[in-house]
């Protein structure tokens, strides 16, 4: 479905991509709208609403793809919370171990979640998902989920300003030795810090 979505949404913005220039203020409003909806059900990955944001409205798009973030994380946390029930979270807790490792980890539960929102790799529904599932508290989830998301935002919106062609980002979103970089070092922080954790929390 990502494939599908994100592959149509790609080809009509490359056949429109004159129209959508003069979009008001009311069209980029339905848009960010209907990305909420896309990327908490992962429909569409967050990068690619940054990269087009940052194409068509530069440094504009900021404010707007921030909030968008921000709903989508509280709909697909609430959305997995309604479908689970908290039925994972009693699965855990009758094995012993795991549940010791899970309360270790929730006393970093803040710090986990800013570094998980970080890696560009970890996909933003599936993370909606865990968190939800592992009983992680609603305001730092939302809290330092959009502290973590951040820098990727700004990396995206970034990459997509110095864009020239819109096909050339669509199907190149990291071309460049200065992107790549600073995508591999999102990637090394957050798995490094995240592997701190884990560990910490198994020795405890």
């Amino acid at each position: 479905m990502p494939l599908l979505v994100s592959s149509s949404i790609s080809y009509w913005v490359i056949t429109h991509e004159n129209d959508i220039q003069y979009f008001t203020v009311q069209n980029w409003i339905i848009v960010y709208i209907f990305a909420c909806f896309t990327m908490a059900f992962a429909l569409t990955p967050t990068t690619f609403i940054a990269l087009l944001s940052g194409y068509f409205l530069s440094w504009n798009a900021f404010i707007p793809v921030a909030i968008t973030y921000w709903i989508a994380s509280f709909l697909g946390y609430k959305t997995a919370e309604f479908i689970d029930g908290g039925r994972f979270l009693t699965i855990l807790s009758e094995k012993p171990k795991v549940k010791h490792i899970l309360e270790n980890l929730q006393k970093d539960e803040f710090k986990i979640i800013i570094l998980a929102r970080l890696s560009p790799v970890l996909p933003f529904a599936v993370t909606n998902v865990l968190f939800s599932f592992s009983g992680t508290k609603l305001r730092n989830f939302l809290t330092a989920g959009f502290l973590g998301m951040l820098p990727r935002t700004i990396l995206s919106i970034w990459i997509g300003t110095q864009a020239k062609e819109i096909r050339r980002l669509i199907e190149h979103p990291s071309e460049g030795n200065t992107s790549q970089f600073l995508i591999l070092g999102l990637i090394a922080g957050s798995v490094l810090g995240l592997g701190y954790f884990v560990k910490k929390a198994i020795k405890t």
